[in-house]
């Protein structure tokens, strides 16, 4: 929806429209934001495996 309302907006605003203008450029910006915002995961460790090779994945809880 966003990449909708920035690209009407842009085209009508380049027109002359200030509201549509306006519009394009919040929802551009909103579009940026929720891209910046999105966090990737972490990667802890990166290793190719052989055949015959395997990994052990354990989980140990914090006790306080």
């Amino acid at each position: 929806m966003l990449k909708t309302l920035v690209r009407i907006g842009f085209a009508r605003g380049i027109g002359g429209s200030r509201g549509w203008l306006t519009l394009g450029v919040v929802a551009g910006g909103l579009q940026l934001l929720r891209r910046m915002a999105k966090r990737e995961p972490d990667v802890v460790y990166l290793e190719e495996l052989h055949p015959g090779q395997s990994v052990v994945i354990q989980h140990f809880p914090n006790v306080k």
